[in-house]
């Protein structure tokens, strides 16, 4: 047997299991732009007062429509950031689509570049805290159970275990500097 038998096979061990965080990165990133496409879709039928959103029915043990009325669905404007019904009043469905799209492409770059880790790190545990800030609304403040909420919640608290994973040992290594 060759010396560097083992060695070549556990480098490709090695090689395989981060190829697979860099695809559940991608495939957590999907499904958040899938909700968050649905949260949208909901949020913009909810104008019809005769609309009844299949997150609001009994199975699911909640009525999302009352989480996506209430001003917490335009989280910018309700903290006085921006005014109301202003163009940068974004609504938590576009920020969803905005944030998991970059998750996608910002894991899809194959080349390292400054920060890279320590970025995506900062912004799952972004997406963390706001994602308990937003439980904490949900439960407390409204009272209520949202299942599309509860995936978006699903989503962030897997990115950020994601990218714990990534900063302590990068998919996409850096080009070591010549003595």
């Amino acid at each position: 047997m060759d010396s560097d038998g083992p060695r070549l096979s556990a480098q490709a061990q090695a090689a395989r299991n981060k190829m697979r965080r860099s695809f559940k990165v991608k495939s957590v990133a999907i499904v958040g732009i899938i909700v968050a496409t649905y949260a949208l879709y909901v949020e913009n039928r909810l104008k019809d007062p005769f609309y009844q959103p299949g997150c609001s029915a009994s199975w699911t043990g909640g009525d999302c429509a009352t989480v996506f009325k209430s001003s917490y669905g335009h989280i910018l404007s309700h903290w006085g950031i921006v005014p109301k019904g202003s163009v940068l009043d974004l609504s938590l469905p576009i920020l969803g689509l905005v944030l998991y799209g970059s998750y996608w492409c910002a894991i899809s770059i194959s080349s390292p570049f400054p920060f890279r880790e320590e970025i995506f790190l900062t912004a799952a545990i972004g997406g963390g805290c706001f994602s308990i800030y937003l439980l904490y609304v949900i439960k407390v403040i409204l009272q209520e159970f949202c299942i599309v909420c509860f995936s978006f919640h699903c989503c962030n608290f897997a990115i950020l275990v994601l990218a714990i994973l990534e900063y302590r040992n990068p998919e996409v290594k850096k080009a070591k500097k010549a003595d």
